[in-house]
């Protein structure tokens, strides 16, 4: 019965569909009928105009097009490169050397040199079988120390990479704030930070979205006034009591595995997909047992096409533990920090500092053509000291705006206009957000 009834409305909205000179008409008619609407179609079809792309649309694309051409440009091995060495270094400009398979072996050699208005410089030299093509036109630049190494790297199955790892980096203008949530604005000191690490890599790309490396080496790292005149050196208003590893620092060994499971569309510029890396460290104090301590770290990130893929909920999270063995502590220069062009953009740069950090971030994002994106975002996080307040409470908050310029496969450059309670931000960066 429920079938027939069916049918009988089918019927019904059929022939209630069609015009009432076609039902019951003639064939004749029917024919003529339809001949009159094939020439209604034909002559809507030849009126059509092709479209007119705007002027700007068509500039961007030539943007587009330009920076594409300039990420691959090099004499002879040499790429140019400009952008951030990290948050608070300013505008900074550098050189990298790409030798892949050296000599006709499997070896490549990657060699790179930056220096900053700010005085920030920056050297690299890796040699080995390396898991990267060649360099960009982009410094890059990660405020995360603990996800530095959920880099994108060229997915090629079955790949084992092995190459040692030498970096030796300058950063006069460190800010410091003190340690905790509780500390303050007006507390506002710089520190120069000076780090050499000499590490050995190896891994294995299982298939495009699963790998695992592990690193080990040795850390050498100098601590000295800094060179902002604006605010007083972190040596003059703060102890090792407040500061630990203020006065003396030691050398350390690194040892820390990583595994990175890498789902996103386009890891320069995702879409849909998402990304979820763990990694794990063990810091050894070689000058004695002062600084022994473990970390454990989780980034996660999550990209949501909303109807279209030019709207996008994107959301992250990460939390950094720290874990110091008896009788020990975390330096102060170590810890993860929260606050800048990164993370909490309504706050300073390196605005809070702990042994343990959790924070998340939301943004929606926008497209009105490819080459431009903007963005609505929710930044909230928390450092503290005992892993019993491991929660959602006393969260520090902020929320803003942002414009980005891109490529299909790269965010070229973004603005990022960022509240807080404590004052409003505006941070530049040649790089995405997450």
């Amino acid at each position: 019965m429920k079938m027939i009834f069916g049918l009988l409305l089918a019927g019904l909205f059929f022939t209630q569909s069609l015009p009432g000179e076609v039902f019951g008409a003639s064939e004749e008619t029917i024919q003529s009928q339809a001949d009159r609407w094939y020439r209604q179609r034909l002559q809507k079809f030849q009126q059509v105009e092709p479209y007119n792309q705007r002027r700007l649309e068509r500039d961007l694309l030539q943007l587009e097009e330009g920076f594409e051409e300039q990420r691959h440009f090099n004499y002879h091995g040499l790429y140019p490169q400009f952008g951030t060495i990290s948050t608070g270094s300013s505008l900074a400009a550098g050189v990298r050397y790409w030798r892949p398979n050296l000599f006709g072996s499997i070896l490549d050699l990657q060699s790179s040199a930056a220096y900053s208005l700010n005085g920030y410089q920056q050297y690299t030299l890796q040699f080995g079988k390396i898991p990267q093509g060649p360099p960009g036109f982009f410094l890059r630049s990660s405020n995360f120390r603990s996800t530095s190494q959920f880099e994108k790297v060229p997915r090629k199955s079955g790949e084992l990479f092995l190459y040692a790892d030498l970096r030796y980096r300058d950063f006069p203008q460190e800010d410091f704030f003190g340690l905790g949530p509780q500390s303050r604005e007006e507390d506002r000191t710089d520190f120069e930070l000076k780090e050499a690490d000499y590490e050995v890599v190896v891994g294995y790309q299982f298939n495009p979205r699963l790998r695992t490396d592990v690193r080990a080496g040795f850390l050498q790292v100098d601590i000295e006034p800094g060179t902002d005149g604006r605010f007083p050196a972190t040596q003059e208003l703060f102890n090792d009591a407040a500061a630990p590893g203020l006065t003396e620092q030691p050398n350390f060994f690194r040892l820390g595995p990583s595994l990175l499971f890498d789902y996103r569309d386009r890891p320069g510029n995702p879409h849909r997909g998402g990304m979820l890396g763990f990694s794990f460290g063990r810091y050894e104090d070689l000058d004695g047992n002062a600084f022994d301590f473990n970390r454990f770290a989780i980034n996660a990130r999550h990209y949501l096409p909303l109807g279209a893929t030019s709207r996008v909920l994107a959301v992250q999270f990460f939390t950094s533990l720290d874990d110091a063995d008896d009788a020990g502590q975390v330096p102060f220069y170590f810890q993860e920090t929260l606050g800048g062009t990164d993370t909490l953009r309504g706050f300073d740069s390196f605005r809070f500092r702990d042994t343990n950090v959790l924070y998340f971030s939301a943004e929606y994002r926008w497209e009105p053509v490819s080459a431009v994106e903007f963005a609505l975002f929710y930044d909230t996080g928390k450092v503290f000291a005992d892993r019993s307040d491991f929660d959602f409470h006393d969260l520090e908050n902020t929320f803003g705006f942002g414009v980005r310029l891109k490529t299909p496969n790269a965010v070229i450059f973004r603005a990022d206009v960022g509240r807080s309670p404590e004052d409003t931000q505006i941070y530049f960066r040649f790089a995405s957000s997450f």
